[in-house]
């Protein structure tokens, strides 16, 4: 095991650290009460959701001679163009958020 293997498994970890408590914070605040705060987390969640699945129905499953080389099958070659096409999608989201919020500031 080298110092590369180390540093994937301590992302994984805190990716499905990050994934357990974006679940688990919106349930928790939903049980104590919290209704107005829950609900918006939810919509977040449900959000990024649906980014995520219009992600990966728009990308394609596409074989070229790099993924050959790289033993990439179509399903993995899916799933990496979602994971491109959703971080386009927030990034995109969030140039048109800061903008606005720019615009918005200049005539207050």
């Amino acid at each position: 095991m080298n110092i590369i293997d180390i540093g994937l498994y301590i992302a994984y970890l805190a990716f499905f650290i990050a994934i357990a408590a974006l679940i688990l914070f919106p349930v928790i605040s939903l049980v104590k009460g919290n209704i107005k705060n829950a609900r918006t987390s939810l919509i977040g969640i449900v959000a990024l959701i649906g980014i995520v699945l219009i992600a990966y129905l728009a990308s394609p499953a596409d074989q070229g001679l790099f993924y050959e080389k790289m033993s990439i099958g179509p399903g993995a070659s899916k799933l990496i163009g979602a994971g491109l096409v959703t971080t386009y999608i927030i990034i995109a989201g969030l140039v048109v958020i800061t903008f606005y919020s720019v615009v918005v500031k200049w005539f207050k």
